[in-house]
């Protein structure tokens, strides 16, 4: 068996330009599709899993089962959501680390929100930025010493750290950045701060204070432009960028097959739908089916004694 490739030495010598995935499908869609590394997204792993928003539904047990079924299935380096760590205890966050090393995720970010956690619990903040209190963190203090036990637990790995702050919303982004330099002097491999950093301005902001590898968290479009090119964050020190499509990827696609389905009364349209011809019929069939005639085979081979 091959080793997976080694997901700091990829960016030594890249930007990486990764998709959210948050099952053993949208993972084999990722990997089709060419991209070289994913990101499980707490979110859409909750919305996957729980059918519930990302706030704070989602437990370690559930994430970790899903990093070790997407890795079981795929080469492609996965990093990991894990929230806060699941826990007040930065020996919490010890023990979920080395529960992700042994589930074989590549990486993962730890952040300093509270028990309220998740991303569309931040809705009521960004509504109205007047009441920053309604989006919580942790201390500084109280957030390092996770970010302590997170390090200290992959020693001896290749695990790629990266240190997530959600404080800009409540706090600024002069606390932000204080909080990913402080965690870089602690060892971190790369930070992320979420709330705030939509544009190329303000990455050029905290790359003038917070040197080193950095996540631009999501690249999206409003009025059909980029809120950022990768070109130019690459030049900011962003070398891994996410981005979420395979939530509406999914749905879209099961809500047309079935609508259409329904209206004929049969399953040509599904049956005959060719993707556009975007995708090769091989691969596709390999993906849908998990690689069964390589199953069907060992399983032949198996009962032959």
């Amino acid at each position: 068996e091959m080793a997976k490739p080694n997901i700091k030495e990829m960016l030594a010598k890249e930007q990486l330009f990764v998709p959210c995935v948050y099952d053993c499908m949208s993972a084999k869609a990722a990997e089709i599709a060419g991209f070289k590394a994913m990101f499980l997204s707490g979110g859409a792993t909750a919305y996957s899993q729980n059918g519930l928003p990302d706030m704070g539904f989602l437990n370690a047990e559930e994430m970790i089962a899903v990093v070790e079924r997407i890795t079981n299935v795929t080469d492609l380096p996965l990093l990991a959501d894990a929230d806060d760590g699941y826990g007040e205890s930065p020996v919490v966050v010890y023990n979920t680390v080395k529960r992700l090393i042994k589930a074989g995720a590549a990486g993962f970010c730890i952040d300093d929100n509270t028990g309220i956690r998740g991303f569309e619990r931040a809705e009521a903040s960004r509504v109205d930025p007047s009441r920053p209190h309604l989006h919580p963190v942790i201390s500084r203090e109280a957030w390092l010493s996770k970010i302590k036990a997170a390090l200290e637990a992959c020693e001896g790995t290749d695990m790629l750290v990266i240190a997530r702050t959600e404080c800009a919303l409540q706090e600024g982004f002069d606390e932000a950045i204080e909080r990913c330099v402080r965690a870089r002097e602690l060892g971190c491999d790369m930070t992320l701060i979420c709330g705030g950093l939509h544009d190329l301005e303000t990455a050029k902001y905290v790359n003038k204070y917070d040197k080193g590898w950095k996540m631009f968290p999501d690249i999206f479009s409003v009025d059909g432009v980029p809120n950022a090119q990768l070109s130019d964050l690459e030049k900011e020190g962003f070398n891994l960028v996410t981005f979420h499509i395979f939530e509406k990827a999914a749905l879209y696609g099961m809500m047309l097959y079935g609508s259409e389905n329904m209206k004929n009364g049969n399953t040509v349209f599904s049956e005959t739908h060719d993707l556009k011809g975007s995708v090769e019929a091989e691969e596709l069939e390999k993906a849908l089916t998990m690689n069964k005639d390589l199953w069907r085979a060992r399983q032949r081979d198996f009962l032959d004694v």
